[in-house]
């Protein structure tokens, strides 16, 4: 049987199969030397190991290539693998949100109060209560009526005493706070560590976000960096989506003057070498990775020209995928800490102050820290949104519905989603209207005055920064416009069948209230129409109201109100009453935004009583 050849059967995979094969495989080629296939004999023994080990063999190779794929992957890194792969950030706990009244007492100045005295608190501001702390995320400016996103949040009350004289004014101004606290982590950067794609990992398990990172000349630092010096564009390393990635949306403070909007600063693209990447390990630790190229052309400026410089810099460094961090520097990582579902609380819980930095100048000392001393906290609605770290499944399902979602604008939607993910500080559009015609994209935004009512007074710097913002994302052969959206002021006049038992007074002001809520533009996004049968609905359940016997919507315009008018046809061109015989309905464009300007005015009640 010496020169017959050896027949093996490869589909035997398990246990059984592998333990059959081998004993025909003996049977078959080795009757002679072996025949006694007992279970108690030690060949059998021998030939049973075997199939064990085939046995094992099988089942890890299948489990291996199992892990490389995105549907049957069950170990959280070999789905955390095949996300980076396929270039997904994944996020770690996600902390939660509220928003919190900063109020403050300022002395009266004539006939208003002392601007001289509004404070400005940096931003990492803390409220405490229920075991949390929460941290503001941009400086808070009492002198301005907005936030830095440019929408109006501050509130200025006159308090009185007992005989009615002005003592006083309370500043409130409504802040975005986010959960999580602050740390500070320091490595000394010696010649060893001055390597290529150099990562760095946070010892804390419960890592938020990565605030900023700097890098300060020396070793044997001993002072913490400031907040301004955690913000300087000469020391500060940038937070990419990958080290691929070479530009970074800052602010243009040559252009500081330029904004039509105190809250809203103007922005510009910049290039940087100095960048790294952040992402969570298998484990939950926070590793930070950065670049792989030498930016120092120092030593060629006593050979060459600049110009003759940069260019053998361009040669000789690699800087595509970001620098490396020099030698004998100190590295400062602020990052925040915190989050998960324990840091959803309930409203009125944040009425504690941690630490923060209130700057007051006005020019009498003992009234600037009675205004610091003043400063009081408080959440009026509950805090949300806070979770822990994405369970494998979370991930799978993020990773197969995110690669046709790639960094880039080429439909509507896209648009309107990389305006909304435009940084805070350069500007926040109350609301966005995006159409394409023949690649021309066109994009319409509104703002909010300080009032809160609908403007395009001081959209001009946001303009601006959309425009600068889209220009990395758009596709090379769009053309974007940028232009005012439409608003269009609403008069009503609603007549009304009531109970004569209800009170007439008590009805017409719940109607009213009624249509401003039904009315307020926080509930209602550009382009919508407003179909005025479920303002009917709602009226009916004000107390005391038997029927609805006529609405008549007009078009207010000019004057205190914008120049817009509506498409809709009139019923009357000397009123202004719009016609909505066709469908009961207001019918917006993607350009335009309804809005009941002065209800107090524009909002007119009839009633007639019946029993």
């Amino acid at each position: 049987m010496s020169g017959q050849a050896r027949k093996i059967n490869y589909f035997a995979r398990n246990f059984v199969d592998v333990r059959t094969e081998l004993f025909n495989f003996v049977k078959q080629y080795y009757p002679d030397l072996f025949s006694d296939f007992n279970d108690a004999s030690v060949g059998t023994m021998l030939l049973e190991l075997n199939a064990a080990v085939g046995d094992m063999l099988s089942f890890h190779t299948d489990r291996m290539f199992q892990e490389t794929q995105i549907d049957y992957a069950q170990e959280k890194k070999s789905i955390l693998s095949i996300a980076r792969t396929l270039g997904l950030k994944i996020p770690g706990q996600r902390p939660s949100v509220t928003m919190v009244d900063f109020a403050v007492t300022v002395p009266p100045f004539g006939d208003t109060w002392d601007q001289r005295y509004a404070p400005i608190i940096r931003y990492g501001a803390q409220a405490t209560g229920g075991g949390q702390v929460f941290e503001t995320m941009d400086d808070i400016d009492f002198s301005s009526p907005f936030n830095t996103g440019g929408i109006p949040n501050r509130l200025i009350i006159p308090n009185f005493d007992a005989n009615g004289t002005l003592i006083n004014y309370t500043i409130v101004k409504r802040e975005l706070v986010i959960n999580g606290v602050t740390k500070i982590f320091k490595k000394v950067i010696g010649p060893e560590d001055s390597v290529p794609f150099l990562e760095v990992v946070l010892s804390d398990q419960d890592v938020l976000s990565i605030e900023s990172i700097i890098t300060k000349s020396g070793v044997n630092l001993t002072t913490t960096p400031t907040l301004d010096e955690f913000v300087d564009f000469n020391n500060r390393w940038w937070e990419m989506d990958s080290l691929a990635e070479d530009k970074v949306f800052i602010e243009d403070t040559a252009r500081a003057n330029d904004s039509d909007n105190t809250g809203v600063k103007m922005g510009k693209w910049v290039e940087t070498t100095r960048r790294f990447y952040k992402e969570f390990t298998d484990n939950g630790y926070c590793k930070i990775t950065f670049g792989s190229g030498n930016a120092d052309q120092d030593m060629l400026s006593q050979f060459a020209s600049n110009n003759f410089t940069q260019q053998i810099g361009d040669i000789i460094n690699n800087t595509a995928l970001g620098e490396i961090p020099k030698a004998n520097t100190t590295m400062y990582v602020r990052y925040r800490v915190g989050g998960g579902s324990q840091s959803n609380i309930g409203a009125n819980v944040l009425n504690g102050l941690g630490s923060n930095i209130t700057n007051v100048t006005g020019p009498n000392v003992t009234t600037n820290n009675q205004v610091r001393n003043s400063l009081r906290v408080n959440n009026p609605i509950p805090a949300f949104g806070g979770a822990g770290s994405p369970s494998v499944e979370q991930i799978r399902q993020m990773t197969k519905y995110n690669f046709a979602a790639q960094n880039r604008a080429v439909t509507i939607k896209d648009y309107y989603i990389n305006i909304q993910k435009m940084p805070g500080k350069f500007g926040i559009p109350f609301r966005v209207g995006v159409s394409e015609d023949q690649n021309k994209i066109e994009v319409f935004v509104l703002g909010l005055d300080s009032a809160g009512k609908l403007s395009n007074a001081s959209t001009n710097a946001l303009k601006q920064n959309i425009s600068s913002w889209l220009a990395d994302y758009r596709m090379i052969n769009d053309y974007v416009l940028i232009s005012d959206g439409r608003i269009i002021n609403l008069g009503l006049e609603v007549d009304l069948f009531v109970d004569k038992s209800f009170n007439q007074g008590e009805i017409i002001n719940n109607t009213i209230q009624k249509i401003r809520e039904y009315f307020d533009v926080n509930k209602w996004d550009m382009g919508e129409s407003i179909y005025l049968g479920q303002l009917i609905e709602t009226i009916n359940s004000v107390g005391g109201v038997i029927n609805i016997p006529d609405i008549r919507v007009f078009n207010n315009v000019g004057g205190v109100y914008s120049l817009n008018e509506i498409d809709q046809p009139y019923l009357d061109p000397t009123t202004r009453q719009i016609d909505l015989t066709d469908n009961y309905a207001l019918l917006g464009e993607f350009k335009t935004m309804f809005e009941i300007k002065y209800p107090e005015k524009d909002i007119k009640i009839r009633v007639k009583s019946t029993t």
